[in-house]
């Protein structure tokens, strides 16, 4: 008996701290109350375990009242579980009212003498119980307010048989089953409870039996929440690590060996993640928009081949129209007209959008599934963040096409561009180096097509260009490439010459004539355009190394120079000059490193008595290889390839070291001027340079003087009068080179900060001429009325510089004087 009832106890400890921690955690009220219910029943098992070991009757009355204490206060528990547990709505007001009846039942069987089980005339009776043990249990007349108890277990039977069918409607069937159990195991703890009051049983006590099972069975219940929830953690987990990785592999996936082989490895993969039984692919077929064009097909793991089938009828329909389209079963009746559905049995069905760059549907991901879905959600996901990346490659791919065909088209005319044009050209080239084919091109560009913008606008001036461009597309053929060059200039490349090239030049010019002068209407405008051409066979006229469309630009060049309106072959003697220019620039750039003969003359500027006051420093060049270059020679080249800033740089810092060791030896330097070509005076890193040289070297800025032609001061005059200011600021003086030559405003130069004008050598060598003398003497007019020193230059005999002082010129430069020194000669002038 003791062990019977310490399980007892034992399993209602059990199921009261588990069913607490249950209800607590997952905020079920009903599972608190029956926690509590179970502290009822360990006490009641107690108090059952103690009545019927009792050997006095008076210790057996006091225990018999605490007893049924525990009985009386169970009913209204037993109650409020079942009522929360069932979502009885009057589920309180049932309790309060059961609270109620039992209070003064409580109360009268605490304070009476005896328990309202029994009468006064009780005794204690001992006999041995199904367990062998002897038992002690009270035997008497039942107490007057006995059958209330009776009623309210009645009551509370009946309240639970409710909730039974409560149970069952709501097809909750193991709690159904629970309940069912219970009420029939209270039945037999009844009668069992009842035989023993009459003394016709041998067992003990069993009436906290039913609620005890009842707790075990909802321990069960609790139990196996837990292993449902533990196994859904772990498919959680696993489905969390499995998307993990499937991602990752997605996200490692990647399109530098095409876009095809992307789609092929991302569909490939979300076969094997989805075990679907079809993964497909597609994209609306651009030649048929009713149709959907496959463009990846997996079945059953492995890839099949694409084919086309028809929207309409299909879930992809509401896909593209839609969104994400989801069945779980029996797609193919919700859309009867779907022929592969029938045929394949296919059940379930997921499709997701492929959107493009203007966030339309262009395609489907589909999942098709011979069986009903059962984790349609992952699925979904999986399928969603697929489509997420296959969209974004499909966008990038279309957004790269289109780039690359707004690189190799002209905005304007939609023709091919330069771009486009020297990819081809090469092509062609790389073609025919080892055939013995030529190619033609033909590069044009429309005469004095400058004043059509100035006189109607670049708006017109576009509208023109295009016209052009139209009729020229229509020229195009697979034998003829057109091709807007840039600004008004066209290309016309004939990749294989087969016919006689003068002939058909000349067949191709007549036609591109006819093109380019048809008159061009624009608005109420009527524009007459001619046009002048180049042509250049390649690759026999050209060099390997020499490009084409340069030689067909030099050719159109040459024709214009000959008069507009025509065309001209490339001259090949042309290609001589040029490697003639190479090699000398690449000489030059050597002996600015190599100290391969440049040096540093200076040619003395005198006043009338033939006193220096200055000079001029000229670079010379006797190259070991070349002998000796003329200035001539090279600095127009240097201008024209940028080594003009080196030798710039070359020949400041060689002048400032010069006049840095005059300074030391004692002698009296005069004014070093040093000449600087357009390009260099609108450089301001070279203007920053000479100033920094000079302050780092400490020369007195006085000693420079900085020569300008008047071309590199008629680009921006703002920007001219702001940085010959900058100079005259810091102590040089502006002298303006080989006046008179240019077209120079005399009202721009009265604006410019200039110390000195100097006049070209043309002018003097000419004071023969009564013309060019009155020039002279209005330039020497023109320096003295602006404030300006005036220097003569190349003044070769007495007679030039006995004129030139009566018309009141003051400095000289010139043969007459001194030619260009080295420097150790001209170290005699200023000791």
């Amino acid at each position: 008996m003791v062990t019977f009832y310490s399980i007892l106890m034992c399993l209602n400890a059990l199921c009261a701290v588990t069913i607490l921690l249950s209800g607590v955690d997952r905020k079920r009220p009903h599972f608190v109350v029956l926690a509590v219910l179970n502290v009822v029943l360990f006490i009641f098992h107690f108090l059952s375990l103690s009545l019927h070991a009792s050997e006095d009757v008076n210790e057996a009355i006091a225990i018999s009242k605490l007893h049924l204490a525990c009985i009386i206060i169970g009913h209204p528990v037993l109650v409020l579980v079942f009522g929360l547990w069932t979502r009885f709505k009057n589920t309180k007001l049932v309790f309060y009212s059961f609270c109620v009846f039992s209070m003064p039942l409580f109360l009268i069987n605490f304070f009476s003498e005896f328990s309202i089980r029994y009468g006064d005339h009780v005794e204690l009776v001992s006999y041995v119980s199904v367990f062998g043990d002897s038992v002690s249990i009270l035997l008497g007349d039942s107490h007057a307010y006995f059958p209330l108890i009776h009623f309210s277990y009645a009551i509370a039977s009946i309240f639970i048989a409710y909730c039974i069918i409560r149970f069952y409607n709501q097809k909750k069937r193991y709690l159904f089953t629970i309940l069912l159990v219970t009420i029939a195991l209270q039945i037999i703890s009844s009668i069992v409870g009842y035989e023993i009051d009459q003394g016709y049983s041998r067992w003990v006590y069993i009436g906290g039996v039913p609620s005890t099972v009842l707790s075990l069975m909802v321990l069960g219940m609790i139990s196996r929440g837990f292993k449902e929830k533990s196994d859904e953690l772990i498919n959680e987990s696993a489905q969390k690590e499995a998307l993990h990785d499937v991602f990752s592999r997605l996200a490692k996936i990647s399109n530098e060996d095409g876009l095809h082989s992307f789609y092929e490895e991302s569909i490939e993969l979300l076969a094997e993640f989805s075990k679907a039984d079809y993964v497909i692919y597609g994209i609306v077929d651009p030649k048929d928009p009713h149709n959907i064009a496959t463009k990846v097909v997996f079945k059953e793991g492995q890839q099949i081949d694409n084919f086309v089938y028809q929207r309409r009828g299909t879930p992809c329909e509401n896909v593209l129209s839609i969104d994400a389209c989801i069945h779980r079963e029996n797609v193919c009746l919700d859309y009867p007209d779907d022929v592969m559905l029938k045929e394949e049995g296919i059940e379930a069905y997921i499709g997701h959008p492929i959107v493009g760059s203007d966030r339309r549907s262009v395609g489907v991901l589909v999942l098709l599934y011979k069986m009903p879905l059962s984790n349609e959600k992952v699925l979904k996901t999986v399928t969603d963040v697929f489509a997420t990346r296959i969209s974004a490659e499909y966008r990038r791919d279309r957004l790269q096409s289109e780039l690359k065909a707004t690189a190799y088209v002209d905005y304007v005319t939609s023709l091919p561009n330069r771009t486009k044009l020297l990819t081809y050209i090469n092509n062609i080239r790389s073609e025919l180096l080892n055939k013995d084919s030529q190619a033609l091109l033909m590069l044009f560009d429309l005469d004095h097509f400058g004043e059509v913008n100035r006189k109607y606008g670049y708006d017109v001036g576009d509208k023109v260009i295009k016209m052009i461009g139209d009729r020229l597309s229509s020229y195009t053929s697979e034998s003829v490439f057109i091709s807007r060059s840039g600004g008004d200039e066209f290309a016309v490349v004939i990749p294989k010459v087969k016919a006689d090239i003068t002939n058909l030049t000349n067949v191709h010019w007549t036609a591109i004539q006819a093109i380019v002068n048809q008159t061009c209407n624009v608005g109420n405008r009527k524009i007459n355009i001619n046009c002048t051409m180049g042509a250049v066979v390649f690759p026999s006229q050209l060099q390997a190394n020499f490009d084409v469309l340069g030689a067909a630009e030099q050719a159109l060049l040459q024709a214009k120079e000959h008069g507009r309106g025509r065309y001209t072959f490339f001259d090949p003697s042309f290609l001589s000059n040029v490697e003639y220019t190479r090699e000398l620039e690449a000489d030059l750039v050597a002996a600015l490193y190599q100290d391969d003969g440049l040096d540093v003359f200076y040619q003395p500027k005198v006043d009338r008595e033939g006193k220096i006051v200055g000079a001029e420093a000229l670079l010379r060049w006797f190259s070991k290889k070349r002998g000796f270059v003329s200035p001539a020679d090279f600095i127009p080249i240097a201008e024209e390839t940028g080594v003009i800033h080196l030798l710039g740089q070359w020949v400041l810092a060689r002048v400032l070291n010069d006049i840095s060791n005059w300074i030391e030896k004692g002698y009296n330097p005069v004014p070093i001027a040093i000449n600087a070509t357009a390009s260099q005076f609108e450089d301001f890193e070279f203007i920053e340079h000479f100033i920094t040289s000079v302050k780092n070297k400490n020369i007195p800025s006085r000693l420079l003087e900085l020569e300008l032609t008047e071309s590199g001061l008629f680009t921006d005059k703002n920007k001219a009068i702001e940085t010959l200011s900058r100079l005259r600021d810091f102590g040089i003086t502006v002298a303006l080179d080989d006046f008179g030559t240019g077209y120079s405003s005399l009202s721009y130069l009265s604006e410019l900060p200039l110390d000195v004008l100097k006049i070209d050598k043309a002018f003097v060598d000419g004071l023969h001429d009564e013309r060019n003398r009155e020039l002279v003497k209005s330039i020497i007019a023109i320096s003295k009325a602006m404030g300006l020193a005036n220097v003569a230059e190349g003044t070769e005999s007495q007679d030039q510089v006995k004129l030139l002082e009566t018309y009141g010129c003051s400095l000289f430069q010139g043969y007459f004087f001194s030619k260009p020194l080295i420097k150790n000669e001209f170290e005699d002038w200023i000791k």
